[in-house]
């Protein structure tokens, strides 16, 4: 078992979230202007000299205050749980939510929109908040149970991880055979499952 950050697995989760964010951007096309914040124009205006201008310098972008200060932490943690889960410290977590997040303003989203600066900022640092401060002591209190966990269990821990979720199902899917481990997100060692009792779904394991 790895007694360090899984630094493979960092590396093939980012590629993994070059693939999503195209996804992502397909959702925000085909949902209404008052939640993307694009119009008509800007769906089908896309060029390199378009991505060019908007990547030059952020702005401060108008979105809802609850698409900046709501969706935008709670990916910010996501990003870093996902990292912790790989056995990354502190730090280095909230630098590979900066990462995800720069990938994200600098893809496929500045393909429609400028770079928004509060995004640049919010997403990593509150991200670092609810990830290490409301995330993480969920999680753990999930793991610290015994027995088979309960549905809302489950749920917690994919809403609080859904990347890893995804890229659990992505590595199946490619026909990746992995060694599933349990990875405790306050340690950088990973501790071996014992037993299945109930924790054996991708919410609750991560792969090596």
């Amino acid at each position: 078992m790895p007694t360090q950050p899984d630094w493979r697995g960092v590396r093939r989760d980012v590629t993994y979230f070059l693939g999503y964010q195209f996804v992502a951007v397909g959702v925000l096309y085909v949902a209404p202007e008052s939640v993307s914040g694009w119009d008509s124009e800007t769906k089908h205006d896309y060029s390199f000299s378009r991505w060019r201008d908007n990547t030059s310098k952020p702005v401060w972008d108008e979105d809802t205050w609850w698409i900046n200060y709501v969706t935008h932490p709670y990916w910010g943690g996501a990003y870093y749980i996902q990292a912790r889960e790989r056995g990354l410290n502190r730090a280095q977590s909230f630098w590979y939510s900066a990462l995800i997040s720069t990938l994200y303003e600098y893809g496929a989203e500045s393909l429609a929109e400028p770079v928004s600066a509060q995004d640049l900022v919010v997403t990593p640092v509150a991200g670092f908040l609810v990830g290490e401060f409301l995330f993480t002591p969920l999680r753990k209190r999930i793991r610290a149970k015994s027995g088979k966990l309960g549905w809302s269990d489950k749920a917690t821990l994919f809403i609080t991880d859904p990347l890893g979720v995804l890229n659990a199902e992505a590595d199946r899917l490619l026909g990746r055979e992995t060694t599933l481990h349990w990875q405790p997100i306050d340690t950088r060692a990973p501790i071996p499952a014992t037993g299945m009792d109930g924790r054996d779904s991708p919410e609750a394991f991560r792969r090596a």
